[in-house]
């Protein structure tokens, strides 16, 4: 092993270090799978929201995964398991229309001043929320409680930023909810028309005795539908007119994975 970091120790690896953020970023966006759309969105977001609020935090592994139920996102400050470092993840729970483009936005926005505070500033224990990283999302105009949980400010940076591209935001104060988001449960809802069951199992087969019809996913189609439009308003959103000189700005001076 000391060979090995002997060996790949010089200017080469560093060259390597430098690209491989863009390289991620282009893969996660050129590679056809679930989250490609949506990711190509929160890219454009992410690089848009670190010149806009100069954030001034470097690369950042972006990603869209499975978290726990409690969190919308999440922050990773130093290394995570492939050596990259600032990695952010949004919650794909919580992206089958289940919150507005603005709230996913919020979210991203909240994650990156983790990232800002670690580049910056004095991260608290476990990522805690602490009073400096409160008092930079005040000025931003997201009002973030000890817990991480997230209110938005009636007028605010973020919303102005947010309705130059068009996206519709809230022209009311948003308090911090008082809990953090539910689970969802392993019993989702079938039905065949005439009778509604609740069932864990994700490959249910079975047809009603009394109608006839076989039990198919309630709100499936409707689960699916949201995704594919929440996708398309972020990604639609991240490539507005208005916002197209800060889009180039933001390609030619950070990288997102």
């Amino acid at each position: 092993m000391n060979e090995l970091i002997e060996i790949t120790g010089g200017g080469d690896l560093d060259m390597a270090t430098q690209t491989i953020y863009s390289a991620l970023a282009k893969h996660q966006r050129d590679e056809a799978w679930g989250g490609q759309g949506m990711i190509a969105g929160l890219q454009t977001w992410a690089a848009r929201f670190i010149v806009e609020f100069k954030l001034d935090i470097g690369d950042i592994a972006l990603c869209v995964d499975r978290l726990p139920s409690g969190q919308f996102g999440h922050f990773r400050q130093g290394h995570n398991g492939f050596g990259l470092r600032g990695e952010i993840a949004i919650n794909s729970r919580y992206l089958f229309g289940q919150r507005q483009v603005w709230e996913v936005l919020g979210t991203l926005l909240h994650e990156l001043l983790h990232a800002w505070q670690e580049a910056h500033g004095t991260p608290g224990k476990r990522n805690h929320h602490n009073a400096e990283l409160q008092a930079k999302a005040r000025e931003l105009g997201l009002n973030i409680d000890r817990r991480g949980v997230t209110g938005y400010a009636a007028n605010s940076l973020f919303k102005d930023l947010l309705r130059k591209c068009g996206v519709s935001v809230p022209d009311h104060e948003i308090k911090a909810p008082t809990a953090r988001p539910r689970g969802d449960s392993k019993l989702k809802k079938w039905s065949c028309g005439c009778t509604t069951a609740r069932v864990a199992v994700p490959d249910f087969k079975a047809r009603c005795l009394k109608c006839g019809n076989e039990f198919k996913r309630d709100g499936s189609s409707a689960q699916a539908e949201g995704n594919v439009a929440v996708q398309g308003r972020i990604a639609g959103a991240a490539t507005r007119d208005t916002c197209e000189a800060l889009t180039e700005t933001t390609s030619t001076n950070v990288r997102v994975v």
